[in-house]
């Protein structure tokens, strides 16, 4: 394509439409409080709470303490890492030749707006003319 509109509206219509296609076949559900294993042992989603509210009471005791915003910031650190370890991702049955055509127009649609953004090879541009 030589006109860079059309080259960025192209990818950005293959890259959306891909995505969508592919968050259309993918179920996401999530099992928060149903607990970790580390290192063998079993931690219940209640028990990750712990940090943070032993480091809220520490700072309401001690409001200057470095350590008690460590603590809580830990708390909420690993709260937060609970909840994006507990998310579970499953795609729906789908032929292969769906699936084929989702990636195709990802990865087209990625690599035109690469070539636009980065400048990359291509019949754009006055670089390409010989002198």
């Amino acid at each position: 394509m030589k006109k860079p509109l059309w080259t960025f509206f192209a990818g950005l219509v293959m890259l959306v439409a891909g995505l969508f296609w592919l968050t259309s076949i993918v179920q996401v559900s999530s099992i928060w409080g149903s607990g970790w294993r580390i290192g063998g042992i079993n931690v219940s989603g209640g028990f990750t709470l712990v940090p943070l509210i032993a480091g809220i009471l520490w700072m309401f005791f001690d409001p200057r303490s470095k350590g008690a915003k460590i603590l809580s910031a830990m708390g909420v650190v690993i709260i937060i890492a609970g909840i994006i370890m507990s998310v579970r991702f499953y795609v729906h049955n789908t032929s292969l030749f769906v699936f084929i055509i989702i990636f195709i127009c990802i990865a087209g649609g990625a690599g035109l707006l690469a070539r636009m953004f980065l400048g990359g090879g291509g019949e754009t541009g006055d670089r390409n003319k010989k002198k």
